[in-house]
């Protein structure tokens, strides 16, 4: 295909023809770009451009040691990889970012916000969505059918794991869900052994590196050629790979700006130009390729300039007759693709992330709807940025999003629909830490602690001594909810209230716990459990802005023995004291 652009090299042999036939005051005219030569203003020193389209990095993580995440965007995996317990776990396999005529999407199913699974067909997609509960997280990228071993130099192999014994909710510190689901799916360009893992066989056919998918050099004119004004040229150019479509453009001179040829044509590799009359020495001409009306910024521009003369017609001044604009405003810039989205507790809030493809936006405008409803403007960032994370949500709420980037004159299409449902804690009203004058429950001196509380009282007992707390007890989702202070300081327990994470400490001689607002996972010294395996709907929560835990969980995991009495709606704990 294309060598190296020779532009530098061409100069350097006109400058030094020019040396040996004129002056040295005649070098510098060519090469200051701030002298005028009478009757016309020199233009800058053209650089030829040539993009391709290569196959992009499927980065793949390993989360706790039981499963693995997968992305196409660099932003998002070293997030992931900066999280505790997540660790980078090479690139799983290479895939086009853009849809070719030999590809098919590959669409990203995830579970519970936790399992990814690959699928290649909407088939396929909504069988998985109807029969397992799958969510649509959009199209990752393009991969080519198992069966087309003309294309793609490697296949995806599959392996799975599921409802496998050594599988904990060690998960929930970093998933923020249920982790009842444990199957996993690992996929890799590589067969090999993998222990606890069912082998799947391949899936599908990808690239095992960065290779060049699409490629458009244009043939003639590519440089020194002169055409005649007001005649017919072709103009030839040659794809990697036929089909798709094929845009034109032109300038007589860079400075002022560009004019369409023709746009969405054939890929035949040749187009009868009508050339203006329009003498100049500075003209190029530039070929975009597509596929299915998607720009990927994929062109090829002469490699050096062409000359137009004079022809037997009348002339014209092209910059006044055809107009022409800064080459940016001519294109609608490509649109974003791999949009991905995703939270869990470690974020808190979805974050979106995209690839840029286009050259010439001006912004990327992010548009969001809730389940069931309509798409609306959410947010408009910055031209090059290719992630936002979205603040404004409410927990347990499934949004879509999709992405297009925009110019002065033009919007891209749609990226690809993405979906994040927020595990994240909802904005609350915190409560204050105790003021120091606030009187503090003290542990006994020794032997056992004896604690009575009642459900919807204030009034407690600790060794049959009666206190009053500041709010009751309650049942909610059949457990029992109240300040924890309450039953834990008798114990001799340090409570902490971290108003920025919205957690609450608990520490008792070598025994941490940690407790979110929201949350049904808890750490026990740095080791996640769900609170209430049977129940998964207990959670901390903040009642009249105070914190409330479920009391069962707290007290056990401190070593009391916990008794609920029906009869009297009473809750007995005793603690033997050390």
């Amino acid at each position: 295909m294309k060598k190296t652009k020779s532009v530098l090299i061409t100069l350097l042999i006109t400058l030094l023809l020019i040396v040996t036939a004129t002056s040295a005051s005649a070098v510098e005219l060519i090469f200051n770009p701030n002298i005028i030569v009478p009757g016309k203003i020199l233009p800058e020193r053209f650089i030829s451009r040539h993009e391709v389209i290569k196959a992009v990095p499927v980065y793949r993580v390993l989360v706790a040691d039981k499963i693995h995440w997968y992305t196409t965007n660099a932003d998002q995996f070293n997030f992931w990889a900066s999280l505790p317990k997540i660790n980078n776990d090479g690139i799983a396999a290479y895939i086009s970012p853009a849809p070719l005529p030999y590809t098919v999407p590959m669409w990203n199913m995830v579970k519970n916000g936790v399992e990814q699974y690959f699928v290649t067909s909407e088939a396929n997609r909504d069988y998985v969505i109807g029969n397992y509960g799958y969510q649509d997280c959009g199209i990752m990228g393009y991969v080519a059918v198992l069966e087309d071993t003309a294309n793609g130099n490697a296949q995806m192999f599959q392996w799975y794991r599921g409802n496998s014994d050594n599988l904990t909710s060690e998960l929930g510190d970093i998933l923020g869900v249920d982790t009842g689901w444990d199957a996993d799916h690992y996929y890799n360009w590589v067969t090999g052994y993998i222990s606890s893992y069912e082998y799947q066989g391949p899936q599908f056919r990808i690239w095992s590196d960065a290779a060049v998918l699409q490629e458009i050099d244009v043939l003639s004119p590519n440089g020194g050629e002169t055409l005649t004004g007001g005649t017919d040229a072709e103009i030839r150019w040659e794809t990697l790979i036929p089909g798709g479509s094929v845009s034109l453009y032109y300038t007589l001179n860079p400075e002022e700006g560009w004019s369409v040829i023709a746009e969405g044509i054939d890929n035949t590799g040749s187009f009868s130009w009508s050339v203006p009359n329009s003498p100049t020495g500075t003209a190029i001409v530039e070929a975009r390729w597509t596929y299915e009306g998607i720009d990927a910024n994929c062109f090829d521009q002469s490699d050096k300039y062409f000359s137009i003369k004079a022809g037997s017609g009348a002339q014209i001044n092209w910059g006044l007759v055809f107009k022409p604009v800064d080459l940016t405003d001519l294109l609608a810039p490509a649109a974003p693709t791999n949009l991905t989205a995703g939270a869990n507790i470690l974020q808190k809030k979805p974050s979106l992330y995209w690839k840029d493809n286009a050259a010439n936006e001006t912004a990327y405008v992010i548009e969001r709807k809730a389940a069931g409803g309509s798409y609306a403007k959410l947010a408009q960032v910055a031209a090059n940025q290719t992630k936002y994370n979205d603040s404004a949500v409410e927990a347990g709420v499934t949004y879509f999003y999709r992405v297009k980037a925009v110019n002065g004159s033009f919007s891209s299409g749609y990226s690809n629909e993405a979906a994040a449902t927020v595990f994240a804690m909802p904005d609350l009203q915190l409560q204050k830490p105790p003021a120091e004058d606030e009187e503090q429950v003290k542990p006994p001196a020794g032997g056992q602690v004896s604690m009575l509380f009642t459900l919807d009282q204030n009034a407690y007992t600790i060794n049959g001594v009666t206190k009053t707390m500041d709010a009751s007890p309650v049942s909610i989702e059949g457990r029992t909810l109240l300040p924890i202070r309450f039953a834990a300081e008798p114990l001799g327990a340090a409570t902490a209230w971290d108003g920025t994470e919205k957690k609450v400490t608990v520490a008792l001689g070598e025994t941490k716990l940690e407790l979110w607002i929201g949350s049904n996972i808890a750490l026990i010294n740095g080791s996640a459990t769900l609170i209430d395996p049977s129940n998964t709907e207990v959670k901390p929560l903040i009642m009249n802005s105070r914190t409330m835990l479920p009391m069962r969980f707290v007290t056990e995991k401190l070593g009391c023995a916990v008794e609920w009495l029906p009869a009297s709606r009473q809750i007995k704990i005793d603690c033997p004291m050390e």
